[in-house]
């Protein structure tokens, strides 16, 4: 059995906060879909490079990058109503888990430790992934259009720490992007980077990354108290 203690003058681990999109979920397939629908709606096509770009950012972002790539003038608004939409109907299809995803909440959960997830996603996409799911996998759900500063902006983290009545410095995030890992770093979060191409986040930018095949309660409550033991 896990004890949820970390090295002496550390704090226990009180909370772990998943990011949903790339992290828990292998919703990025889906997303190529719509995001290349909208950039051939504004009569363009989706380069590779603008898909990374947008990776972890909210709507408007992602729909003003987009047209700024493609050199199109449309309104945003319009343009993230329409990428909301599409990919609500992807998603409706059913967000598979990534591997050992699912394990790895559950791990939680069973070790008594409060979950969040912690999302830019819409409530309107995120509501289609949690009816395909066990409830009260979560304790709390932050999405991004239920805060005033979504990520990178540390509000999202802030908002589910205070919700469940912790000291997010004594919280592991799991993220796969750098808007989410800086959102939960600047909440005070640790921060473990649990990307499908570690390449990606090569440097970590400040957080710690592994395989998320390797993710256990021991090691992230290690990873705690490594930081402030």
């Amino acid at each position: 059995m896990t004890t949820n203690t970390a090295a002496p003058g550390a704090g226990p681990l009180e909370a772990v906060l998943f990011d949903m999109d790339g992290t828990l979920f292998d919703s990025e397939p889906l997303w190529d879909v719509s995001l290349a629908g909208l950039a051939e709606m504004l009569g363009g096509t989706l380069s590779s490079e603008t898909r990374r770009r947008v990776v972890g950012g909210n709507l408007r972002d992602t729909a003003r990058i987009i047209q700024g790539d493609l050199g199109v003038e449309a309104d945003v608004e319009e343009s993230a109503a329409w990428l909301l939409e599409r990919t609500r109907q992807m998603f409706a299809l059913g967000v598979p888990w990534r591997p050992t995803a699912e394990a790895v909440v559950e791990s939680v959960r069973r070790s008594g430790i409060p979950t969040a997830l912690v999302t830019s996603s819409h409530r309107t996409l995120v509501d289609e992934v949690l009816t395909q799911l066990d409830p009260g996998m979560f304790d709390t759900v932050v999405c991004g259009d239920e805060v005033t500063c979504p990520k990178p902006h540390p509000e999202a983290y802030l908002t589910a720490t205070g919700r469940l009545g912790v000291d997010p410095r004594n919280c592991v995030a799991l993220e796969d992007s750098p808007p989410g890992i800086a959102a939960a770093l600047g909440a005070g979060c640790l921060v473990v980077a649990v990307p499908e191409d570690g390449e990606a986040l090569a440097d970590g930018h400040g957080a710690v990354v592994v395989p998320l095949e390797t993710v256990t309660v021991d090691r992230l409550i290690s990873f705690l108290a490594a930081r402030t033991g």
